[in-house]
């Protein structure tokens, strides 16, 4: 299931959300099912550029993303 936020580790540790991107939220999904590290961002036309979705939230704890390794 593709979701309007996710949330992903950036190269530098931080936590990163994407927000209402649905295109960028789908790119890095499937690159993680593929075990990917990272994900390449298609060239944008100059009349779609627009403010960017990502977000990055510096973190000094760092959060588990992992859905398959949390406790039931």
């Amino acid at each position: 299931t593709i979701h309007l936020k996710m949330k992903y580790y950036t190269n530098n540790g931080q936590v990163a959300t994407i927000n209402r991107d649905i295109a960028a939220a789908r790119r890095c999904f499937e690159a993680a099912t593929k075990n990917l590290n990272t994900v390449t961002t298609p060239k944008k036309k100059k009349a779609e550029q627009s403010m960017s979705a990502v977000n990055s939230v510096g973190s000094s704890n760092p959060v588990d993303l992992d859905a398959r390794l949390t406790k039931k």
